[in-house]
């Protein structure tokens, strides 16, 4: 590892201990600061540069004009990929639609688990297309 990643790691570690000890805010929940916020930031930005190769940022960055959300989903994959050390090489474009692709995949498995129902048609209900019911 160089000088600079070890930094951002450091600096996010010590973010993180002030968050948990309250240390830097008066009540520890409440929101972090705007300065924690660009630090977490400058180090996820720093880490995405490191492990993306360019097609793959561009990529991510088209996805994220379209869908934000799922950019960000994405990202956090790839950080928590990182923070545990399953990141062995750049990941290229093919990499990211992979990754695309098991969100969506997820997406529609939780959206397809809806529950269906089955209604028994009553006499009152059948319709026998004579729309002159009402007229008798």
């Amino acid at each position: 590892m160089d000088d600079a990643e070890l930094n951002a790691i450091r600096q996010a570690r010590l973010a993180e201990l002030q968050n948990r000890s309250g240390a830097g805010n008066i009540n520890s929940s409440s929101p972090p600061s705007q300065q924690q916020q660009t630090a977490a930031n400058d180090m996820s930005t720093a880490i995405l540069g490191k492990v993306l190769e360019t097609e793959a940022r561009e990529r991510l960055s088209r996805v994220r004009i379209v869908r934000p959300d799922r950019a960000q989903a994405v990202e956090n994959y790839i950080l928590k990929l990182y923070s545990i050390g399953q990141i062995r090489q750049k990941l290229r474009e093919k990499d990211i639609v992979e990754i695309l692709e098991g969100l969506s995949r997820d997406t529609q498995q939780k959206q397809s688990s809806k529950i269906v129902y089955d209604r028994k048609q009553t006499l009152d209900d059948e319709d026998d297309g004579d729309e002159d019911d009402f007229f008798d």
